[in-house]
């Protein structure tokens, strides 16, 4: 062939990239088709009432979205063209067919390697589910990585070959610069950042749905959370930690301003903001006394904080209408080519969003984190909370965690993603418990290893000794193991009070180690004991007027007057009477019982808002008895005790739990302020005695209620 002038040369080259971009385009075209067709974007649906609303928020949205897309499409084309054309060349033969045939051939090692990184890019694509099947069972990571090389390494032989010897020695020179230079700055990252000053650093990590039980030292087999265990080596462990409310927005309410939830305003997922109390926060007091603060999750759909979290700096997906959009956009090229730092910062709402299964890569996003945690951490005293939700929906489990614990004999469905099954008795076609849980324990490490991104990240900066660090879980979960007809059905949290969906992880490392403090705590504390006892080992003053204590004085070894936790049920999707029958039940769960707001966050409207009131179970425990308000359908409220419900400790709670809800004595009572007035029951107001119907173990009558379990 010919050697073409320079000017030939850049045309060719130009005509080529151009040629890989509208392929790349017709690949989103393709897409776009397809995801239309299909109906799961919503654009089919009746535009009326709420959906208007909804549609109204999305649309602004989606065309600028649909651009930045696009433009992932068009680069990823014109890239494989430009490679394509140097290995088509490497053989003498740069016609249009052969650099078609490498770039398909380099798309095709592309999807195969993140098929095996993160099946869930592909899993809903029927005619690919056997090949995903096997592997999902078989393949490594290193399989499509070693056929690149090699396929690399015949191509670099066929250059050298057709170029002469002197020509192909200076190639291999340049090649192996490069591989050093590669070398050179894997090694210095892992140093960057030693020997700069140490300014307080407060670390405050939140593994969401963590049960305590998955502990090697609470009866699990060590293998589920390593890096946990790790950090417990060096810290306190709360055996008896529990959240006032297993829903993750509300509770964190409640962890950030050392309030019960009735207090706080905020009591189930998507509240209202009108609804919400505006009250000082622990990460206010940080920003306050001059601390950077900063929050960070990768799921914002039911958990978003605003600029009432007191934090200065938050890092999360959009919130509202706009994210329940992106989950439906399964644009698979964005999962492949820009599942990295550029494609994060172009496209974040894909990149850094959970709710994008298989596109979202879980452990990229850690390390981009880790790196914001220790530069965060670099310019000044700094307050660094990060969320970690892999445990929630859509709980797609990525290489290595989706073969640990899951039996192969599972659906491939059930192995690679949550799957939905209503909480109803004798649910058909969904989980069985061994199956549930095995995946929840995959979900649980590989937010494990996401948190140890970040620990060991500190560890390399010289920063995890000096670093005063918190780990807590902000509820548990459910898989039903009291009702054999709920084996089949998905595992929730936020519907009863329980052991399962209360009782949460909590430690604490302080900095330089717990030195003589204790290795266990089991007293009985709370989820709102942290913004105190954060403050007081920072040195901050404390929050005033709150229900939260700190815990400083358990981490000395000091003695300590007991606790009591106050806790209420969220609102699932679960009827409060498949536990509970008898229950009111009350509080639609339709799509209009919510609204969209102008700008796209949704939130309850107040019809529901005010059934989610007067369904919810309110209660009380002391670590040896539980003392709960549950609302009858036929308007009364049952009181019950289980547990050890004689003598005066049992008294001494009930007169507790009265006082949290603003009781003042038996027979007077007053209504809480701040509580819709347009309830007739509201959770928090008070009810008559003729109302209250009390009742301990053996005085019941009628059908029995499944009762909680304390201690």
């Amino acid at each position: 062939m010919p050697e073409l002038p320079p000017s030939g040369i850049l045309r060719s080259w130009f005509v080529r990239l151009l040629a890989g971009a509208a392929l790349g385009l017709l690949l989103f075209a393709g897409e776009s088709w397809l995801l239309l067709r299909s109906g799961v974007v919503g654009m089919d649906i009746p535009v009326e009432g709420p959906y208007a609303a909804l549609m109204a928020a999305v649309q602004p949205v989606i065309p600028g979205l649909l651009l930045r897309v696009a433009a992932v499409y068009a680069a990823a084309g014109a890239l494989l063209a430009a490679a394509a054309t140097l290995l088509a060349r490497a053989w003498g033969k740069g016609g249009a067919l052969a650099t078609l045939g490498q770039g398909l051939l380099l798309f095709s090692l592309l999807a195969w390697d993140r098929a095996i990184a993160r099946p869930a890019l592909f899993d809903d694509l029927p005619a690919l589910r056997s090949l995903l099947a096997w592997l999902v069972d078989h393949g490594e990571p290193w399989h499509p990585r070693a056929f690149a090389v090699g396929w690399l390494a015949v191509h670099a032989a066929a250059w050298v070959l057709r170029s002469g010897a002197g020509r192909g020695r200076r190639a291999l020179w340049l090649g192996a610069a490069a591989a050093g230079t590669a070398v050179v700055l894997l090694v210095g990252q892992g140093t960057w950042g030693q020997g700069q000053a140490a300014h307080p650093l407060v670390v405050v990590i939140g593994i969401d749905a963590f049960r305590p039980d998955r502990l090697k030292s609470q009866g699990g087999t060590g293998a589920v959370a390593p890096n946990v265990e790790r950090l417990l080596e060096e810290g306190t462990l709360f055996t008896r930690a529990y959240t006032p409310i297993a829903q993750t927005e509300p509770a964190w309410r409640s962890l950030l301003t050392a309030r019960w939830p009735h207090e706080t305003g905020v009591r189930y997922s998507l509240t209202s903001d009108s609804r919400m109390q505006l009250q000082r926060t622990f990460a206010e007091s940080f920003a306050q006394a001059g601390w950077r603060t900063v929050f960070a999750t990768d799921c914002s759909r039911f958990h978003a904080e605003g600029p009432a979290s007191g934090f200065e700096t938050r890092l999360q997906p959009p919130r509202g209408a706009v994210n329940f959009l992106l989950e439906k956009l399964r644009y698979r090229a964005v999962g492949v080519f820009a599942d990295n730092a550029l494609g994060a910062a172009w496209l974040p709402e894909f990149i850094d969003n959970r709710a994008l299964a298989g596109i979202h890569d879980a452990m990229g996003y850690s390390e981009r984190l880790a790196s914001r945690l220790v530069d965060e951490a670099s310019q000044g005293p700094t307050l660094f909370a990060f969320h970690a939700t892999a445990a929630h929906f859509p709980g797609d489990p990525v290489h290595p965690f989706y073969r640990r614990f899951v039996s192969a004999s599972e659906p491939l469905e059930r192995r690679l993603r949550m799957h939905f099954a209503p909480v109803s008795p004798g649910a058909k076609g969904g989980w069985n418990r061994p199956g549930a849980e095995a995946l929840y324990d995959e979900l649980i490490a590989q937010a494990d290893a996401q948190v140890g991104m970040l620990l060991d990240a500190l560890r390399r900066s010289g920063r995890y000794d000096d670093a005063l660090i918190l780990l807590m879980s902000d509820h548990g979960e459910s898989f039903h193991a009291d009702r054999e007809d709920l084996a089949g059905a998905t595992p929730v949290h936020g519907a009863r009070l329980s052991e399962e969906e209360n009782r949460i992880l909590l430690a604490v490392k302080p900095p330089r180690g717990r030195g003589t403090g204790p290795a266990s705590v089991d007293a009985l504390v709370r989820l709102v004991d942290v913004g105190p006892t954060l403050l007081e080992l920072s040195g901050l003053p404390g929050l005033t007027d709150v229900d939260g204590v700190s815990l400083a004085p358990l981490l000395r070894g000091e003695a300590w007057a007991p606790l009591s936790l106050y806790a209420e049920t969220g609102f699932t999707h679960v009827l409060p009477e498949v536990f509970d029958p008898g229950h009111w039940p009350g509080a639609p769960r339709a799509f209009d019982a919510y609204r969209i707001r102008p700008d796209g966050v949704v939130e309850m409207g107040p019809a529901a808002h005010a059934g989610i009131l007067q369904e919810k179970d309110v209660g009380a425990f002391d670590g040896a008895r539980w003392w709960v308000d549950r609302p009858q359908a036929d308007g009364r409220v049952l009181r019950a005790c289980s547990g050890d419900c004689e003598g005066p400790d049992a008294i001494a709670l009930e007169a507790w739990f009265d006082g949290v809800q603003g009781r003042t004595a038996p027979g007077r009572w007053r209504k809480v302020a701040g509580h819709d007035s347009g309830n007739p029951q509201p959770s928090g107001t008070l009810r008559s005695p003729e109302q209250l119907l009390r009742l301990r173990p053996g005085q019941r009558t009628g059908p029995a209620h499944p009762q909680p379990r304390g201690g």
